[in-house]
């Protein structure tokens, strides 16, 4: 397999798309036998175009077979074209006349999420087999000299097939359907366009050193390699922190010391349960590179964070733009330039730029414009100026009339508390060696002092003893002491010495001589003295050391960085947690504060360059952006345009550009989409969670494997499984799969490193995902909430882990969705008697952030919105498990929907919704709906749930 045939198999796999997203699409209405005809009239084109040239045609879908859409006494139900269930899509190309045509390369489908095996069984309308069989099958029948009959010929086959129904019939499966024919742009190209390009472009010749796109399709996993202790080796290299609240946790720092030894070309793995500080991680290796980069004076480093889920996006830039501050009488944690409120910048797609600028991101685009163009006008920059001579001036104490000046002076204060902090490490690397684990500094030279003391007092009192025995031994009558070897002398001896010997003598023998008693107490007077010396020795070590020490504190206060003496620690590992806080914080600061300054004398572009991508321009536009803000948020459908350059009347890419590329929420995106834009960077963090809601996938496997087959990356169907097994197949696998496959760790038997420590939920909650999929490797951290003294629900007597009780029999279906009303109205009437109460217990909070529901029927979410009361319903999220994705709320009501003769079959079909679903609650999860309708079987989600409520006792009224 070469790197051209995984390219063009990626680029397949991203062309043969076969999800739609219809938010925000235009549509137009049409009936089913114009389409049969293939003559739909002027007016779809003239909807549908922008074009001013009606010569040219329109990719449209037409959506042949649509769900019905429902009346609710005088409220239509799903009425936005982005909740339409479409479940017949049919590419085409319509003309300007009303022709349509068939299209290349595209082909009909029936959407997955409406095929079996699904967890909303109600709205399959056939089996995934059956399209598949049909689709491996017949496909055939698209290449040669179609016309649009043949081709629709070839989606009503298709459609009647899998469905068992005709394709006029407006009923399939009990679900009615629309007798409207929808006819929506196609923007499935327009949302690809910049991945295909790139595959294009690395097809177009083989592209040389592309390391790390290599490693990512690399058809063999790679060889693992030992672990990396946390050596002082390791400490040395960690710089920077961008909050100062909270040191790393302990596999925080494991991932951090591996991203530190990574080299070009290489793939770091990291497995994120919910609430093990993901972000936290991503900060840190952010700070840590950005301030590498300043305290060697260079251009700061190129960091792009990605993923194809915008709220993993979105998340990223809030995180980054909301870091706490930590001291109180000091500017350092301000910008010193106007207009930079962020340490990110997001580069949304031309649909998100208003939802952007609502939420007050920092955004431009590949233009420079927004933020960019703001920053960088002669009226910014002279304000800014102005702010820095005013804040460094301040900060430092001097009259600096000058950026440069400003510049120089802030490097100088960085090398010094980076050269504090590697101190600070070798002095307790130096003092760990030397003093009893566990035992702190100023501890231990109390400690030496007092067992000085003792051994002195110990030599004196042997001293004492000895003088003792000598004028004991003098009282002897003459006689005894001449002739010791006369019985009756010996015995007068003898009693002599045995009343004399204390109690502590044990090593005294009531027949030794006086010769003898001094020799054994002489060699005691030796031992003393001896631990006396090597007592004296180590204390002037110690000490040393703890001057030392006390000294570089006494430069921190003085540099600001502390307010008063910490006290002293006792291993390496405590002083790196305490430099993680204080100087690695304070120099992620000041390295922003000299990249400001840095930025301020830097090359601006003209206005002839703005909006052009030769590749100067380019450098001067990501460098200047960086030095504002280390990290640019994207989407991967962005991301290939970022690095897309012209010169010489020629496009090309710009391969190896990024210093670093993170991918978020990796668990939700697809090989394809992301592959392409590793050849742009030269290494990667993926992070994700395997058991978080999976990516939806564009491909149905017959198609993927065809495509993998036709592409020679594989040669026989029997080798897809292996491709399956390295994550690279494109129908059911994600980017934190491959990167396990590329990752050269492996812990706890799973290839990738594994963050740990969970903070977000109370140990009562998280126990249960504990036990559902993470084999009991999560840490809980937070506590059990009974011991929380400050856990403001118990006032409200709502449990960590609760059930409430709504007796129904069964759940109703309308548009092919289940809904409960019963439990609806019920859920709607507890949140209206607790809200206020609830808001109350959390004044500090913002009361969006206090309760969700979720529910996995998206019909339910729409009867519980309605049944909330006017009041509350702006304050109360409600959605499916996708909705909260990377989200939390401190309770969360889970709405099983189904009534006691339903089962529960929506849960036990994948783990990963009630793992998301429980994990979102910080202080509450809670249950609501007929426990009868979970499982009897604890091996089963739904009944690992049950057994924890009942065991529990934990059901709530």
């Amino acid at each position: 397999m070469s790197f051209q045939n995984v390219t063009k198999y990626f680029r397949d796999s991203v062309a043969a798309k076969l999800k739609i997203n219809f938010k925000n699409s235009r549509y137009t209405i049409s009936d089913l036998e114009s389409v049969i005809q293939g003559r739909v009239g002027n007016e779809p084109y003239t909807n549908l175009s922008d074009r001013k040239n009606v010569s040219e045609k329109l990719d449209v879908i037409v959506v042949a077979k649509t769900i019905k859409t429902n009346f609710d006494g005088q409220q239509r139900v799903d009425t936005n074209i982005e909740d339409m269930s479409g479940i017949l899509y049919i590419p085409a190309v319509l003309t300007a006349s009303g022709i349509l045509l068939p299209p290349e390369g595209k082909y009909p489908w029936i959407p997955r999420e409406h095929l079996h095996p699904i967890i909303d069984e109600e709205l399959a309308i056939g089996y995934v087999n059956d399209f598949d069989e049909f689709m491996s099958n017949h496909y055939q029948r698209l290449e040669n000299d179609l016309t649009w009959k043949s081709y629709f010929e070839f989606a009503k086959d298709m459609y009647e097939t899998v469905t068992e129904n005709g394709i006029t019939s407006n009923l399939v499966k009990e679900i009615e359907l629309e007798t409207n024919v929808y006819i929506i742009k196609d923007g499935s190209v327009n949302a690809t366009r910049h991945i295909l390009k790139l595959y294009d472009h690395l097809l177009s010749g083989e592209p040389d050193h592309l390391l790390l796109y290599q490693n990512f399709i690399n058809q063999e996993f790679t060889s693992l390699s030992q672990l990396i202790p946390n050596r002082m080796s390791e400490m040395q290299t960690h710089l920077g922190q961008m909050g100062g609240e909270y040191p790393l946790s302990p596999s925080q720092r494991e991932c951090l010391n591996h991203f530190n030894n990574m080299k070009e070309g290489e793939i770091l793995a990291v497995n994120g349960p919910p609430g093990t500080g993901k972000t936290t991680l991503l900060q840190s290796l952010v700070a840590n590179l950005y301030v590498e980069r300043a305290l060697k004076k260079v251009n700061p480093p190129v960091i792009v964070a990605s993923s194809t889920n915008n709220q993993a996006v979105t998340n990223i830039i809030e995180s980054f733009g909301k870091i706490k501050p930590k001291w109180k009488n000091s500017n350092l944690e301000q910008r010193w330039i106007e207009g930079v409120d962020s340490f990110a910048v997001y580069f949304p797609s031309g649909s998100k730029e208003k939802e952007a600028k609502e939420k007050g991101f920092q955004y431009t685009n590949f233009r420079g414009e927004n933020f960019f163009d703001e920053v960088e006008s002669n009226e910014n920059i002279e304000r800014s100026a102005e702010k820095m001579l005013k804040e460094c001036n301040h900060y430092f104490g001097t009259n600096h009339t000058d950026i440069k000046q400003c510049e120089q002076t802030i490097s100088n204060r960085l090398s010094a508390i980076d050269e504090i902090r590697q101190r600070v490490l070798s002095l307790f690397s130096e003092y760990e060696q030397i003093a009893p684990k566990g035992v702190c500094l100023d501890t231990y030279i109390t400690q030496l002092i007092k067992e000085k003391s003792e051994w002195e007092d110990k030599f004196q009192g042997i001293q004492q003893r000895i003088s003792e025995w000598q004028t004991h031994f003098s009282n002897l009558p003459f006689f005894v002491r001449l002739l010791p070897f006369i019985p009756f002398f010996k015995n007068k001896l003898v009693s002599h010495i045995r009343y004399f010997i204390q109690l502590d003598e044990e090593f005294i023998d009531e027949s030794m001589s006086l010769d003898e008693i001094i020799t054994v107490y002489s060699e005691k007077a030796k031992e003393a003295r001896e631990n006396i010396k090597q007592v004296e020795l180590i204390q002037q070590q110690v000490s040393e050391l703890s001057t030392k020490y006390k000294q570089l504190i006494e430069e921190l206060i003085s540099l600001n960085i502390l307010d008063e003496y910490p006290g002293s620690f006792a291993s390496v590992d405590e002083a790196n947690e305490f430099l993680d806080t204080t100087v690695k914080y304070a120099s992620f600061w000041l390295a922003v504060h000299y990249y400001e300054c840095r930025w301020l004398t830097e090359k601006r572009l003209s206005e002839k360059q703005k909006g052009k991508n030769f590749e100067n321009v380019l450098n001067c536009f990501y460098t200047n952006l960086s030095m504002l803000a280390p990290c640019f948020v994207m989407t991967f459908y962005q991301l290939p345009r970022l690095l897309l350059a012209y010169d010489n009347g020629k496009e090309h890419f710009l391969y190896n550009y990024i210093d670093l590329l993170i991918v978020d929420e990796a668990g939700q995106v697809t090989p394809e989409i992301a592959a392409c834009s590793f050849s742009l960077a030269k290494r990667a963090v993926v992070v994700g969670d395997v058991y978080q809601i999976e990516p939806v996938w564009n491909m149905n496997e017959t198609l993927d494997m065809s495509l993998a087959l036709s592409n020679d990356v594989i040669t026989s169907i029997e080798q897809f499984e292996k491709l399956r097994q390295l994550g690279l197949n494109t129908s059911e696998s994600s980017v934190m799969k491959v990167a396990g496959k590329s990752c050269k760790y492996e812990k706890h038997q799973q290839r990738g490193l594994f963050l740990s420590e969970h903070r977000r939920c109370y140990n009562d909650i998280i126990e249960y995902c504990n036990n559902l999929v993470y084999r009991g490797k999560l840490e809980p951290k937070r506590g059990k909430a009974e011991n929380d003294k400050k856990n403001p629900l118990v006032q409200l007597s709502i449990p960590p882990l609760g059930h409430i009780q709504v007796d129904s029999y069964q759940s109703s279906k309308k548009a092919g969705s289940r809904y409960n009303e019963i439990e609806a109205r019920a859920i709607a009437a507890w949140i209206n008697d607790h809200f206020d109460r609830i808001r109350n217990a959390y004044p500090d909070k913002d009361p969006k952030s206090l309760i969700g529901i979720i529910t996995p029927f998206k019909m339910q979410v729409s009867t519980i919105k309605r049944a909330l009361s006017p009041d509350v319903k702006h304050f109360v999220n409600v959605g499916t498990v996708h909705t909260f994705q990377g989200g939390e709320r401190k309770v969360i009501i889970m709405s099983t929907v189904y009534g006691k003769n339903d089962g529960c079959f929506f849960i036990d079909g994948n783990k990963s919704l009630l793992n998301v679903a429980v994990s979102r609650a910080e202080d509450s999860f809670l249950v609501m709906g007929d426990m009868n309708c979970l499982s009897a079987s604890a091996n089963k989600p739904s009944g690992l749930l049950k057994r924890m409520l009942l065991e529990n006792e934990v059901v709530y009224s």
